[in-house]
């Protein structure tokens, strides 16, 4: 009788010989499509996978983008990640740099800023300005790396100079507030200036509160009212609310109340509270 119990017992605890462990799924295992995925989309995904486990490039980074989105399989931070890394090594200077966004967002809740400073510099060096924008802001803030202000403004300045309006915006800022160096406001307009040309709005508002402000010289209606115009054309609710102001207590502008409710009714809409509460306060 104990000999039976024994041996029931070896049989429940013992694996099954036959059983096969799962492997770990990665982002190069075969995707996983949902049943409501369109047939042309599975199809297209499915060839992107093949060429991407064959030759790499361009059909990995297509493949990671999937993944990011979740179009047509689950979302996968990691996934698409390393996806990214792999069109990298085949120095796609794009695929570099979605890696870089991708650490510098982090993976899945874990922070992995280290890693997007070599994607960003890898992105950087295939001519990307946008990495080199990017590799900018983290070696100015310190963020996964060392920080190094001179390097920072240097790769602020080239990138500036090569038409990258936000980069133009950065160095702004750094000639404004002294982080890269000594305070130089009227450069730190300038470079404003340049960057709304190039089409930050966010530059156009800055060279526009920085005239407006008198630190620079005498306050310059003129100037802050056509940057902050062009900034609220393209929809920057700051800008908006700037412009509201000044029509409302005829700042350089004919006073016009009627104006002002409008410009605050359209940078409420964009979604900035304190114009709400501007609008609200002149019914």
């Amino acid at each position: 009788m104990r000999i039976i119990l024994s041996l029931l017992l070896l049989c429940v605890t013992l694996p099954a010989s036959g059983g096969k462990k799962s492997k770990e799924r990665t982002a190069l295992s075969r995707p996983k499509f949902s049943r409501s995925v369109p047939p042309q989309l599975k199809q297209q995904l499915s060839t992107y996978w093949s060429q991407c486990t064959q030759q790499g490039g361009d059909a990995c980074m297509i493949l990671g983008d999937a993944y990011e989105s979740g179009d047509g399989m689950a979302k996968s931070q990691k996934f698409a990640a390393d996806l990214y890394a792999k069109a990298c090594e085949a120095d796609l200077s794009a695929a570099c740099y979605k890696a870089g966004m991708r650490h510098y967002k982090g993976l899945d809740g874990q922070d992995s800023k280290a890693a997007a400073v070599g994607y960003f510099e890898k992105a950087c060096e295939l001519e990307e300005i946008k990495g080199c924008t990017n590799l900018a802001m983290m070696l100015m803030k310190g963020t996964g790396v060392e920080a190094d202000a001179a390097r920072s403004m240097a790769l602020y300045k080239d990138a500036c100079e090569r038409a990258h309006a936000q980069a133009c915006v950065e160095l702004g800022i750094a000639h404004e507030t002294g982080k890269g160096g000594a305070v130089d406001l009227s450069r730190a307009m300038r470079t404003y200036g340049t960057g709304c040309d190039q089409g930050a709005s966010d530059g156009c508002y800055r060279g526009a509160a920085l005239a407006i402000s008198g630190k620079t010289g005498p306050q310059d209606f003129v100037t802050a009212l056509g940057w902050f115009e062009r900034a609220c054309d393209a929809d920057h609710a700051g800008s908006c609310m700037a412009l509201g102001i000044m029509y409302e207590k005829g700042m350089g502008v004919r006073l016009s109340p009627e104006e002002a409710k409008d410009l605050y009714s359209k940078a409420c809409k964009i979604g900035l509270k304190q114009a709400c509460l501007k609008k609200q306060k002149m019914y």
